[in-house]
């Protein structure tokens, strides 16, 4: 990300706040005048979010039409607006519709939205109007910003897989990139893009090459290989095993390499030497002498999928009561300001049970539209956030120093500008924000409130991007802690630092506090027919805790491993 862009970011998150001022104001308009990338960047963003509240069209029309005095200010926001570019902006009629308007119409719509809604808090557009898309004709499409994704395979199950010292750990729905994957021990099914499924025990290494292609360096695996996937192929050393439809296992070991074939008939490829067919019922051992010989069955020394699944829901069970074992501890620890367990079916009275110890009702949180789903477990609740009003209301009074907040969420889609974890009212000073951006930033900030209101300026700590389109619909861990003593804000994925950032302590209070705030979305609307920002998340939660104190690494390391499913 460029500087301009970011420049251009930390404005926008400043008119989100409030904080937005003349200067902001004028900054913004010569980011977008001087600035291609600017211009590209804030018509991209801002116009997806235009399209889901506002009809522009109609909008832009009212401006023109209405007689009274806050119309005609807004008509001059607009024709400024729309004007921007041109680097002129005296002597532009107030209601005169020129077309500089139509021009830059698009632009105009989400400008007006930035900066008329909050400058001057107009009401520009009728809210009965249903929203329409800007629609693009595909053919003027920029492909180079069309989204991408990359990989030749999928994990799609690990059953107590321990990775090799040099192997990043993967985890289950994680796309697979062609290069090295090994395990020194455990299960892990890999199904290829192709269609063909392998079942990998280690101590293996594999060389992942194409959707259709690998290299066994060492390991035993079973495939199985549907009629779509056929021509799947692995390689050992200069020997090919290519399939013709069938099951077949294959064992690498410094002793040589054992094909059996179950179903169906796989053939040996070598150079400069005559193809080998294997059938089903048989099996071929190929010496470190380079030299074959008939092998019998062995079946059972081959884990297929179906006894690997039957072990995977035994390590699901385990894992469920090793949390539920850690959770009815978790409930006890003194530090907790508030925790939400989920660890309930609901029972249609729509409200969210608080899980401390000693029992508080005063923090039950009260679910608004958000339906109940399974959680990591079958046998676990969660709440899934789909709708723009769907939320849990929740009070938690007092007043606090450090911050931990923890929650176990299953991201759907990053599809609005801002999509809330956790989001006080009206953060008002000493409150807290957590939300994600659609950029894939975690995003953390509590409102100082030492400072007079005119310089108050709170530290918006955004961490580098973390999403990747294999991470939807995966439950994922998010920690992030605020410590009011040493000024630092630490962000943490799946157990994991994501980032650290050192604050200036003129944007940080020395006391926070919460009062009224949702899990899942942002506000309420503050009469019948007013609009509201979309930030509800588009996801499921399943856990929410927060607790005084910063708590350190390995604490917060702790909570994801004995919470990951």
């Amino acid at each position: 990300m460029t500087s301009v862009i970011e420049e251009l970011q930390t404005l926008l998150l400043d008119w989100e706040t409030g904080e937005l001022d003349d200067a902001g104001i004028q900054k913004v308009r010569d980011l977008l005048r001087t600035a291609p990338e600017a211009r590209a960047y804030f018509v991209r963003h801002q116009m997806i979010n235009a399209a889901l509240q506002l009809d522009v069209a109609s909008g832009l029309e009212s401006l023109d039409l209405a007689p009274s005095e806050t119309a005609s200010e807004s008509s001059e926001v607009v024709a400024r607006s729309a004007h921007v570019q041109s680097g002129s902006l005296a002597d532009f009629p107030r209601r005169r519709r020129t077309w500089h308007v139509r021009y830059w119409a698009a632009a105009a719509a989400v400008l007006i939205c930035v900066l008329a809604g909050r400058v001057l808090q107009l009401e520009l557009f009728r809210p009965s109007d249903p929203p329409q898309a800007q629609l693009l004709d595909p053919a003027l499409r920029d492909e180079s910003e069309e989204p991408t994704s990359e990989g030749v395979a999928l994990v799609t199950r690990l059953v107590d897989v321990v990775w090799s010292d040099q192997e990043s750990p993967f985890e289950v729905g994680d796309a697979l990139t062609p290069g090295r994957l090994a395990i020194d021990s455990g299960y892990a099914q890999i199904e290829f893009f192709c269609g063909a499924t392998v079942v990998v025990e280690g101590p293996a290494e594999l060389d992942l090459r194409s959707p259709t292609l690998a290299r066994v360096r060492s390991g035993r695996l079973r495939a199985q290989v549907p009629p779509a996937a056929r021509g799947f192929s692995l390689e050992v050393d200069d020997m090919t095993v290519v399939d013709l439809g069938t099951e077949f296992g294959l064992s690498v070991s410094p002793s040589g390499t054992n094909v059996q074939v179950f179903d169906g008939e796989v053939e040996l490829q070598q150079p400069l030497k005559e193809k080998r067919l294997v059938t089903a019922g048989s099996g071929l051992l190929r010496g470190s002498n380079g030299e074959y010989s008939e092998t019998a069955l062995t079946p059972g020394q081959f884990l297929d999928i179906a006894s690997l699944e039957s072990r995977a829901l035994d390590q699901r069970d385990q894992r469920f009561q090793r949390w539920s074992n850690w959770s009815h501890e978790f409930r006890r620890d003194d530090r907790l300001i508030a925790y939400y367990a989920f660890d309930a079916k609901g029972d249609g009275s729509r409200r969210l049970d608080s899980s401390g110890e000693p029992n508080n009702d005063e923090l039950d949180g009260a679910i608004v539209g958000a339906g109940q789903v399974s959680g990591r477990w079958p046998s676990k609740a969660g709440l899934e956030f789909k709708r723009p009003g769907d939320r849990v209301r929740v009070q938690v009074p007092g007043e606090f120093q450090s911050l931990t907040f923890v929650c176990w969420a299953k991201i759907d889609s990053l599809d609005r500008w801002y999509n809330s974890l956790f989001l006080t009212d009206g953060y008002e000073p000493g409150e807290p924000h957590w939300q994600i951006l659609d950029s894939g930033q975690m995003y953390f900030s509590v409102r100082p409130m030492e400072a007079p209101e005119s310089t108050r300026r709170d530290f918006k700590a955004l961490s580098p991007s973390f999403w990747k389109p294999s991470m939807s619909g995966k439950w994922m861990h998010f920690a992030v802690t605020c410590d009011l003593q040493s000024n630092v804000i630490v962000h943490y994925l799946n157990g994991r630092e994501l980032s650290r950032h050192e604050v200036p302590s003129d944007q940080l209070p020395r006391i926070t506090r919460i009062g009224t705030a949702s899990i899942g979305n942002w506000s309420i609307p503050t009469r019948p027919d007013a609009e509201f920002a979309i930030r509800n998340l588009n996801g499921s939660v399943d856990e929410f805790a927060i607790l005084q104190g910063a708590l350190p690494a390995d604490e917060i390391r702790e909570i994801y491993k004995n919470g990951k499913p």
